[in-house]
């Protein structure tokens, strides 16, 4: 007869059984949880690198149009002061200051239409405001080619009277230059020819290698092309525009450029001047903690080639030493006021800056285009003071 396991030899063997299943379900759990965290950090990367033309969300219903003025349902993009364009597939109109508003829906001024537009209609708050090329603002225009080291990428220069001092405006990320037309009656006022330019990914521009955004880390080559074709027909200065992302493709340009002393001035406009604090803004406020874009930051290391350093802009002052205007949206639900907070800070004697209430991402023209445009001129009036006397 077979002699029985003591007692304790066989409690011991099945408190190793369970420990093993124990061990192994926790570890079941470990790699669905990094399978989870892994796909959930390449989503995010991807909000940042994959390139997604998109039309602006149409969340907005019209509940009233009257003659000059329209009834809205109530969100917090359609009770914003100021001026925005409203987009649908078959039209667009412009809405100006708030008339009227109560707990279901918002009055405002309707300023132009082009299009149906009535009743029950969807329509997208588009804070671009104006569709179509600077012609829509009744300024002359061309189309012009700028020739860059990936092929060629379009571009609308709109002349002025000085025309030794160039500005180029730089749209943000997954956007046109359309952004740039709010600038454009201002630039005209100052007298200063602009190129509203576009960039690798952008539509009808070439794409790069990899079909992915570089956060400026390569971009800022297609933003030098554009300076030199503007020094190649007549420019011997240089004023840049960024918007958001196209901030940070300032940025490099200033520390990477061979041009860069060319740049007598900088106009920025809620700039990406640090990603990881914008990555850990999102991710705060999607409900994740800060740290939680770490792995975001490792799996965009691992897509594209990263420089973390030269994408922190206060980092880098001696790349700065020249006029800045800054404005930044206090209600900026995309890049983080307090980025322009620490760059203003960093140079205070160099930097402009105007944190402007009830702004929104990109918004701080929209809710006072007059002042904002004040404010504009003022600083290039007082850039172009200071051009007179170089020598460049």
């Amino acid at each position: 007869m077979e002699a029985r396991q003591p007692r304790w030899s066989r409690i011991a063997s099945s408190a190793r059984r369970r420990w093993g299943r124990l061990v192994a379900g926790a570890a079941a759990v470990l790699l669905v949880a990094i399978a989870l965290g892994a796909a959930t950090a390449w989503h995010f990367s991807s909000a940042v690198l994959v390139p997604e033309q998109y039309e602006w969300p149409a969340d907005v219903q019209v509940e009233h149009v009257g003659s000059d003025r329209i009834v809205l349902s109530r969100s917090e993009d359609t009770e914003r002061p100021g001026v925005y364009g409203l987009d649908w597939p078959a039209g667009h109109a412009i809405v100006g200051a708030v008339l009227r508003e109560d707990d279901e829906s918002v009055t405002r001024r309707l300023r132009a239409v082009r299009g149906y537009l009535a009743p029950g209609m969807d329509v997208a708050v588009d804070a671009q405001v104006y569709a179509g090329d600077p012609g829509t603002l009744g300024a002359p225009f061309s189309d012009v080619a700028i020739e860059g080291e990936l092929g060629t990428m379009p571009a609308w220069k709109v002349p002025g009277r000085r025309s030794k001092t160039w500005a180029i405006v730089v749209h943000g990320i997954n956007s046109t230059p359309q952004t740039g037309l709010r600038l454009v009656p201002a630039l005209r006022r100052a007298g200063l020819p602009s190129l509203l330019i576009t960039y690798r990914e952008d539509l009808g521009a070439p794409a790069s290698p990899d079909g992915l955004h570089h956060m400026g880390l390569t971009e800022w080559r297609d933003l030098e092309a554009a300076a030199r074709y503007a020094l190649d027909h007549g420019a011997r200065r240089l004023v840049l525009a960024g918007y958001s992302m196209g901030g940070a493709i300032v940025s490099q340009f200033m520390q990477r450029s061979a041009l860069a002393p060319r740049v007598t001035g900088l106009v920025l406009d809620a700039p990406v001047l640090s990603w990881k604090d914008t990555l850990s803004f999102n991710a705060t406020a999607m409900g994740f903690p800060s740290s939680s874009t770490l792995p975001v930051e490792w799996i965009i290391g691992a897509r594209i080639e990263v420089d973390w350093d030269s994408l922190e802009a206060a980092r880098h002052p001696d790349a700065f030493q020249l006029p800045i205007l800054l404005f930044h949206g206090i209600d900026d639900d995309l890049v983080p006021i307090s980025i322009s907070d620490e760059f203003a800070a960093e140079l205070p004697d160099r930097v402009t800056y105007f944190r402007v209430p009830e702004a929104g991402h990109c918004e701080a023209w929209n809710v006072d285009p007059r002042l904002y445009e004040r404010r504009l001129g003022a600083f290039l009036a007082q850039a172009t003071d200071k051009m007179r006397g170089t020598s460049v």
